[in-house]
């Protein structure tokens, strides 16, 4: 459920003196196979697996855990956290009949996939935040879906991003446009741009909290983005702590709607957070890259979401051939507060890109 990075400003210090990181991105949009070709690593992946195992693996040390629901068209669904994949399936999944098969995998880092570290890497605070981002972050997520691709057996993908997840799936379509046939993005994170304006998160959820609620969350976020001590924390205190805005969550988005529907989570990644936020930074700006994406995009908005509208709307404006959906009576999750509404919605925009 986090989603958005806050304001981040980190004092770094490191065995050749103590600097100011003043938040630059560490990841750079087109860079994923030049990052992967200095480390030896390549796209492919081993042979002889099966699309609909229960894990797949995608380099030699990294198996995603994996479940398929339905029939037909073959559809990759990117979750979102960052790190947080949903417990099950959504329901609307077992809803559009056989028009569509849903791929549902936990990215590398949480879930029950693989995670890849236990403890920080070696070396100085900036060489293990840079490791960690190498290994975890917005390029290692891309390339394992365009492994995902490649294990389909799949020419194009069609792409299904919620949140956070929306994000990682609309850079996969700038990334490699020609390799994705259609997108669907949900309740997508108003990051193409950062500072995110009145879509940050944490601000959202600020406002919609008690007295107790609002200190919790500042401790909370002075804890997170302390990176230095956090690299000192083990995967398991890091996912626990990564795994504590939940209930902060729950809390904003029920003082507006008490009996809203939210789902259940997996295991929250710990590194795996740390990576994608350092991938973020504090300023970076992608709209010009994401003009790259041909694929026709549906953009699902919930009525009832934290998140205004208008931050959506900046998400559809910079992506070619998006076009905005309102589903009413619904917040950041459609797929379980409406599903019946979101499978329609979803079946009828993919049947008509197939005309």
């Amino acid at each position: 459920m986090v989603g958005v990075l806050g304001t981040l400003v980190l004092l770094v210090a490191a065995a050749a003196g103590t600097w100011w990181w003043m938040g630059r991105a560490l990841f750079q949009p087109g860079t994923v196979e030049q990052l992967l070709a200095a480390r030896g690593e390549t796209l492919d992946v081993p042979p002889g697996q099966r699309a609909d195992g229960p894990s797949w693996q995608v380099s030699p040390d990294v198996r995603l855990h994996h479940a398929a629901v339905g029939d037909g068209r073959d559809v990759v669904v990117v979750h979102g956290g960052p790190g947080l994949p949903p417990a099950e399936p959504w329901r609307a999944a077992a809803m559009t009949g056989d028009a569509l098969r849903w791929h549902f995998y936990d990215q590398r880092g949480c879930g029950a996939s693989s995670r890849p570290f236990t403890h920080a890497p070696p070396g100085g605070t900036w060489q293990a935040m840079q490791a960690v981002e190498l290994r975890l972050g917005l390029a290692a997520q891309l390339a394992d879906l365009e492994r995902i691709r490649r294990l389909l057996g799949k020419e194009r993908l069609t792409l299904v991003g919620h949140s956070f997840g929306a994000l990682v799936a609309a850079l996969y379509a700038a990334e490699w446009p020609e390799r994705v046939e259609a997108l669907v993005l949900v309740a997508p994170a108003p990051l193409v741009t950062m500072p995110a304006g009145d879509g940050d998160l944490f601000t959202q959820v600020r406002a919609r909290l008690d007295a107790t609620g609002q200190r919790e969350l500042a401790a909370w976020l002075k804890h997170t983005f302390d990176f230095p001590a956090r690299l000192k924390d083990d995967e398991a205190r890091l996912a626990e702590h990564f795994a504590a805005f939940g209930p902060l969550y729950v809390q904003a988005t029920r003082h507006a709607r008490p009996d809203a529907k939210l789902p259940g989570a997996g295991a929250a990644g710990g590194f795996l957070s740390l990576g994608l936020y350092l991938s973020l930074g504090r300023h970076h700006d992608w709209t010009e890259w994401l003009r790259r994406v041909r694929a026709p995009t549906l953009v699902i908005h919930g009525a009832q979401d934290l998140q205004p509208r208008s931050a959506t709307e900046r998400v559809v404006e910079a992506i070619p051939h998006a076009r905005l959906v309102e589903l009413a009576d619904s917040g950041h999750f459609p797929f379980e507060e409406q599903p019946e509404s979101f499978a329609a919605t979803v079946r009828a925009f993919l049947l008509e890109e197939e005309r």
